[in-house]
């Protein structure tokens, strides 16, 4: 292959390197295990001192690393950045990136750290991300102290909206949890196909199948087994009921020890270090927009703006179309998440390109923030063997909130407009906010979309968006002892009347059968 005459300051990825360890109490710290994947990526590059030539680092921010983690306090990392590039080996100030929470962060930092080195401020970086939850939690559980901290000095920049993904009455009325929210969405997409709950769940699981077979194959998959559809359907003592109609092989599996690193150079310092063009993965297109903040707000629950007009940038940026996109991997951590992306990107249901490259949060694994860091390394490896392909990634946040599509190809992109904003495109997408919520909601109303929330053990309570007779929208949770809620999972209750009271802790909704 021989090298293509690109501008000096195009950015390329050239070197990835990903790590998994099973091991719970005896497991890694997070430090160890982001140095260890930064190491197999500087070694995939085949350059022996790449770390010499950095200057900047970016991090994934950690799961636990936010307001709404319980465990917040044991992360006793200041400088998470610093604390790497001190691990492994950095003798020089660098630039210190860490992202904002959510599960779009790798492919922000990434485009982040392109334009930096569009803008020649940089010209080589090290992205890394990763979780050990499996090993955090087991310590805790066990008794011992996790001792997992760093006071390394300074502050990183941080990169992306770092904020709550939902508002103080969305947090009342429990939508402030992926798992409670995911569903209300799948059962507002099978209220636009006119299905039955048990309808949708087999298309979910049909379709969450394809991608357990994906990481069955893959061996660097947390759960390399291939699960049937009545598998993922059916409610077992291992497969319980999450949120309705979600059963656990449908969520996302974050309790992993997981890290994955790349290295980005700028074009020019490529041929400096003579890095082989079949080493060489270029974007092609890039694009970061939001959906309506706040699901409450937002006028459909089975559409994403966002997702769509990232579609359509993307695929203008490098002068392609979705079908000729080989490899792609839609973020996946809930069927619902997967479907709306279909639907908005033009996925036609019986496509036959696998909708993943790794096997999906379920099955591959869904470390915290940092999933694309893995769909990322995969797509490289991918194009590496296939370099007239092109690779598309989706990721998302909180709930269908922060999105990023980023296009990769080993041949040479068009040049991209690193400088484009895309705030009137954004405050388009804002303008669709209802202006009709209601806070505080008394009389007739009806279900637009819910979801019941089993625990562990038991039926908890229901969550309901619904619409009252003056056509404002409301929240409101649905209470009563397990033979009601079990009744509810087996009764329709879309487009079901009821009435609506607000109290002074939350409002509550009781069907009308």
């Amino acid at each position: 292959m021989t090298n293509f005459n690109l501008p000096d300051n195009t950015p390329v990825i050239v070197g990835v390197g990903d790590i998994i360890d099973k091991r719970k109490v005896d497991g890694p710290d997070p430090l160890t295990l982001l140095g260890q994947a930064s190491e197999i990526a500087f070694e995939d590059t085949g350059i022996k001192n790449v770390i010499d030539y950095l200057d900047a680092i970016g991090v994934v921010r950690f799961s636990v690393d936010f307001s709404t983690a319980t465990n917040q306090s044991r992360f006793g990392y200041s400088n998470f950045p610093r604390s790497l590039a001190n691990k492994i080996g950095v003798k020089k100030d660098i630039s210190e990136l860490y992202s904002g929470m959510g599960g779009n962060a790798p492919q922000v930092l990434l485009q982040e750290i392109s334009k930096k080195i569009h803008a020649n401020e940089i010209h080589c970086a090290l992205i890394s991300g990763g979780e050990v939850l499996q090993t955090m939690i087991s310590k805790l559980k066990s008794g011992e102290k996790l001792n997992w901290e760093d006071s390394a000095g300074g502050e990183p920049e941080i990169i992306g909206i770092n904020d709550e993904g939902f508002s103080k009455e969305e947090k009342k009325h429990y939508m402030d949890l992926p798992s409670n929210v995911y569903p209300i969405f799948a059962n507002a997409i099978r209220s636009s196909k006119s299905q039955s709950s048990e309808e949708h769940l087999r298309e979910c699981s049909e379709l969450f199948s394809k991608f357990s077979k994906v990481a069955s194959l893959n061996p660097k998959a947390w759960f390399p087994k291939f699960r049937t559809p009545e598998e993922i359907e059916e409610i077992s003592d291992s497969n319980r009921l999450v949120g309705f109609p979600y059963t656990k092989y449908l969520n996302s599996m974050i309790r992993v020890n997981m890290a994955s690193s790349l290295v980005v150079m700028s074009e020019k310092l490529t041929k400096e270090l003579k890095i082989p063009q079949n080493k060489k993965v270029y974007i092609h297109g890039s694009c970061v927009l939001n959906d309506i903040w706040n699901v409450s707000k937002r006028p459909s629950l089975n559409e994403s703006p966002a997702i769509r007009e990232c579609g359509k940038e993307v695929l203008s940026q490098a002068g392609i179309s979705l079908s000729e996109i080989s490899f792609l991997d839609i973020y996946s951590c809930f069927p619902s998440a997967v479907q709306i992306a279909q639907k908005e990107l033009s996925l036609d249901s019986n496509d036959d390109r696998p909708l993943t490259v790794t096997g999906g949060l379920p099955y591959f694994g869904g470390p915290g923030n940092a999933y694309t860091m893995f769909s990322s390394s995969e797509m490289v490896r991918k194009l590496r063997s296939n370099p007239n392909e092109y690779g598309m990634i989706t990721a998302n946040s909180w709930f269908l909130t922060k999105h990023a599509i980023n296009i990769f190809s080993c041949k040479p992109p068009q040049e991209i407009d690193w400088k484009k904003d895309f705030i009137k495109l954004q405050s388009e997408i804002n303008s669709r906010e209802i202006k009709n919520f209601n806070t505080k909601p008394n009389g007739l109303g009806k279900v637009i979309s819910y979801t019941i929330v089993q625990g562990r053990k038991n039926l908890e309570y229901g969550i309901v968006i619904g619409e009252l007779e003056d056509k404002s929208k409301f929240i409101a949770n649905i209470l009563g002892e397990q033979s009601f809620l079990k009744k509810l999972t087996e009764n329709e209750l879309l487009g079901i009347k009821g009435e609506v009271k607000h109290t002074s802790e939350r409002n509550i909704f009781k069907p009308l059968f």
